[in-house]
């Protein structure tokens, strides 16, 4: 259906759909980018042993328990992790900031790896929504009338 102006009434749906993969984009780099920073941070800390306790741990729900300077510290592992093959009670090496034993990473999940991948998700989110747009105004674009193209 088209206005007077000749704009289309599609343009609400599309903005819609703007917001919304903008805001998907933005809680993609707000969980992302701190889960990437923290194992950077933490990369040849302190190392420690700790107890592993189950969770979704993809989701940021694992934690591990240990000890820090006589003090039993249970602390929630980072966004991403990934402990395949680790299950409840398993003694697992964890690296932790220094003075801040709350923060702390799986010792094999900390490498330069570990950190790409978690930083390829909202960096591919980002371009798949810059595809979705370009395709979106080439179809959207009006036919070039030859007449006026003289």
């Amino acid at each position: 259906m088209r206005t007077v102006s000749g704009r289309s009434r599609r343009v609400r749906p599309a903005l819609f759909g703007a917001v919304v993969a903008a805001a998907v984009l933005v809680l993609t780099y707000a969980v992302f980018l701190p889960a990437a920073w923290l194992r950077t941070e933490v990369r040849g800390a302190q190392p420690a042993r700790a107890t592993f306790h189950d969770g979704a741990c993809l989701l940021g729900g694992c934690s591990v328990t240990l000890f820090v300077a006589g003090e039993r510290v249970t602390a929630g592992l980072p966004v991403g992790t990934r402990a395949k093959g680790h299950v409840e009670g398993d003694m697992v090496d964890v690296l932790h900031a220094p003075g801040e034993p709350e923060r702390v990473a799986l010792a094999h999940d900390t490498g330069r790896g570990a950190v790409a991948a978690l930083l390829a998700v909202p960096g591919g989110a980002t371009l798949f929504g810059l595809l979705a747009g370009v395709v979106h105004m080439a179809r959207n674009r009006p036919p070039k009338d030859p007449a006026q193209a003289v």
